[in-house]
């Protein structure tokens, strides 16, 4: 085991999924994106132990290019995602997304929402770290935003 370094705090023991919002927040320089940039530095530098899925890595690269980012910045994005060392990059399989439609039935969520509680079952984790408050409805996902996880001390 590694030695902790000081000032950088302990890292999570329990891995969160990160929405694909968090992620678009920071990227596109929206309301929240100083927040999601300062989570997603701790993610990189490891001291906090997340996911996200193939799908959901997609749908950001999908939203930038509506938003008209070139193919450069959208490369730079999906080869950042490798040096994060606290970041696991979760497949979903053709199954898991069947299983998800029965979340969509009963959650009444999204296709994309359900994939990500599809997920979270999974990798056995209850905490998605999301600005999207349709997972509320599930009674055993926990959600927090990136400001929580911060005001946490994470």
């Amino acid at each position: 085991m590694k030695p902790e370094r000081p000032g950088l705090g302990k890292p999570w023991s329990t891995e969160v999924l990160l929405d694909a919002n968090v992620f678009l927040e920071a990227e596109l320089a929206e309301m929240h994106g100083q927040a999601c940039k300062q989570l997603l530095e701790k993610v990189r530098d490891g001291r906090i132990k997340a996911a996200v899925t193939d799908f959901h890595v997609d749908t950001v690269v999908i939203v930038m290019e509506r938003y008209g980012v070139e193919w450069d910045k959208i490369g730079l994005f999906l080869a950042s995602l490798l040096r994060y060392r606290g970041l696991r990059v979760y497949p979903l399989s053709l199954v898991s997304r069947i299983k998800a439609t029965s979340f969509m039935r009963d959650y009444g969520l999204s296709f994309d929402d359900a994939l990500a509680v599809q997920a979270l079952k999974e990798i056995s984790s209850n905490t998605i770290v999301s600005y999207d408050n349709d997972f509320d409805s599930v009674d055993w996902v926990r959600r927090r935003t990136p400001e929580d996880l911060l005001e946490e001390g994470c």
